[in-house]
């Protein structure tokens, strides 16, 4: 029996992992920017949705055996095009959950053949079930630890602010 490189229930908790790190994040601070060339902490949760959707209609479209490449996606366009830092924490939240479990459900199901179909990614490389899976763990902690950046540099913005009132 093959032995998968992935933990599931890892993949199951990400949306948990994400809620304990923004759960006590004020509003203004979820929509502060460093500057405009930057994301805040709500368009960075948006981001992971987008991706969310992208890879599971990646994951669907190689399953289905289809030869097409994978789509990309214009993460930045995407991002400003939807006024994304306007969204609400909460409904992104839950929305991720749901997206996320809904997946979780069919990779339950999959057999161990399925794990090692493939498709052509964006940049023309061949990748498994497998691997786009790891790759979306593998980019949900690089964006929280993201998030934890943008908190950083927030603190560090009121504390230099407080410096330069007093």
């Amino acid at each position: 029996m093959y032995k998968l490189s992935i933990d599931l229930n890892e993949y199951l908790q990400l949306s948990e992992r994400i809620n304990q790190v923004v759960s006590d994040i004020p509003r203004d601070q979820l929509q502060w920017k460093k500057n405009e060339t930057v994301w805040s902490i709500t368009e960075v949760l948006t981001h992971l949705l987008d991706h969310a959707f992208v890879v599971n209609f990646r994951l669907r479209e190689v399953l289905s055996g289809s030869s097409v490449q994978l789509p990309a996606f214009n993460q930045d366009e995407w991002i400003k095009g939807q006024y994304a830092n306007e969204g609400n924490i909460t409904e992104l939240l839950e929305t991720y959950r749901s997206v996320l479990q809904y997946n979780g459900q069919l990779l339950r199901r999959l057999k161990n053949d399925d794990w090692h179909k493939s498709g052509i990614s964006p940049k023309n490389q061949e990748v498994t079930v497998e691997e786009i899976i790891q790759s979306f763990i593998s980019h949900v902690y690089h964006h929280i630890k993201q998030i934890k950046r943008i908190t950083d540099d927030f603190n560090i913005s009121v504390q230099i602010e407080r410096g330069n009132h007093e």
